[in-house]
């Protein structure tokens, strides 16, 4: 072990006969430890929040949306087929879409109907992990008149599956410029969407064959739902089918309508590591106050050192090694504390609902209701490499602007 380092540590077990010191240096690596484990939480909640909207949002929300100009999209399969040159697709599914009212037991409630290719085993298997137990893909099939509810929704109404539900449609926007028509249709609901979020309550699911008899269109669809392998260049998908396709259609990704949520992240996860940084540069001077009480502490010490022919640099890495290990302490203890409460954060959230009665995370201000948390490991060393850099400039800084150490100084 370096001699400057061994040195160090003896000092550090002898500060315990100084309160005052003593007392500087608890704070210093108190505050540091604060610091760096709500840091880690902090970055693993965003993390959370980020994976939740792609895993879980955008598991339902297609990732780029083609649609035509004009009402019709009957050439559909064309586009389709250019589309799925692309590399970065990984699959293409037509779709129509529509709203209507649900009506159950003379309660209402506006519902977003969207279409499921059920010959698409994508789709099957994204959905699978969001509906609820009681549900089976070998029970929903084409012209069984059947729908999946959302959670939100089900809740709402008092609806279960097995039940029967009338949904109010438009059939017809507009007949010789008279007022809109429209029809009830009674489906059976076949499961429960349950995605913890806000999609819950307005969002419905039936099969594309069904809407396509419903709405007398065999060929005829809404549009094209597009998936792509990463999602955060769905942007630049958007640019590259508008040069592909030579036709008149509106292609959107899910950028324009959930975008803001990804910025919303990414800026607090730059507010985030801004707020670290000032947390730790306060802190830091506890760290000059104690190296700076240390070494007016150590004089006896140090003129030893320098009778026995210790040279000034010998005295400065000393005392570097002196700061740097309260770093390195709160350090570990800070990143210890970060990771287990990560771990344990979501459950923690659910004890302090239970225990206020109500959910922190509201639908109505959260696009999820729950906290979730996903560790990421380069996070933890980002906030440990931020943390020890900060310690050696401080350390080396603060020796570096102290005076030369003068034996005779020392001993007079």
């Amino acid at each position: 072990m370096i001699l400057s380092l061994q040195i160090a540590l003896k000092f550090h077990r002898g500060a315990n006969n100084n309160i005052l010191i003593s007392l500087v240096s608890l704070i210093a690596i108190i505050s540091i430890t604060i610091g760096i484990a709500i840091s880690i939480i902090a970055l693993s909640a965003i993390n959370g929040f980020k994976y939740e909207l792609s895993h879980r949002i955008l598991a339902i929300v297609p990732h780029v949306e083609i649609e035509s100009v004009s009402e019709s999209f009957i050439d559909w399969s064309e586009v389709s087929k250019c589309i799925c040159q692309m590399p970065e697709i990984i699959c293409v599914t037509p779709y129509i879409n529509f709203s209507g009212v649900v009506e159950f037991n003379n309660k209402w409630h506006v519902v977003y109907v969207k279409s499921i290719d059920l010959m698409k085993n994508v789709d099957k298997n994204i959905l699978s992990y969001f509906i609820e137990k009681d549900f089976s893909w070998k029970y929903f099939y084409e012209n069984t008149e059947q729908i999946i509810l959302g959670k939100g929704i089900s809740d709402a109404l008092g609806i279960k599956v097995g039940d029967w539900i009338t949904i109010l449609i438009a059939h017809n926007f507009r007949i010789d410029n008279k007022l809109l028509s429209s029809k009830k249709i009674r489906l059976q609901v076949a499961g429960i969407l349950n995605l913890s979020s806000q999609l819950d309550y307005n969002i419905a699911i039936m099969s594309l064959l069904d809407i396509q008899h419903l709405y007398d269109k065999k060929s005829d669809i809404t549009g094209i739902a597009i998936k792509i392998n990463d999602i955060f260049s769905a942007n630049k998908i958007v640019h590259k089918i508008e040069k592909i396709i030579n036709r008149q259609v509106y292609v959107r990704s899910w950028m324009d309508t959930y975008g803001y949520i990804y910025r919303d992240i990414q800026m607090v996860r730059v507010i985030v590591y801004l707020s670290m940084i000032l947390m730790m540069s306060i802190s830091c001077f506890n760290v000059i106050a104690t190296l700076i009480l240390s070494i007016k502490d150590k004089n006896y010490d140090i003129a030893l050192i320098c009778a026995l022919g210790g040279q000034n640099i010998l005295i400065r890495r000393i005392f570097f090694w002196y700061g740097l290990i309260i770093y390195i302490i709160s350090g570990v203890i800070g990143t210890g504390l970060g990771v287990f409460v990560s771990f344990n954060l979501t459950s923690l959230i659910t004890i302090c609902n239970d225990f206020l009665g109500s959910k922190i995370l509201s639908q109505g201000i959260y696009f999820i209701n729950f906290l979730p948390v996903k560790l990421n490991g380069w996070d933890v060393l980002s906030v440990l490499g931020i943390t020890l850099l900060l310690g050696i400039v401080t350390s080396w800084y603060t020796v570096l602007k102290t005076e030369k150490f003068d034996l005779y100084k020392m001993l007079k």
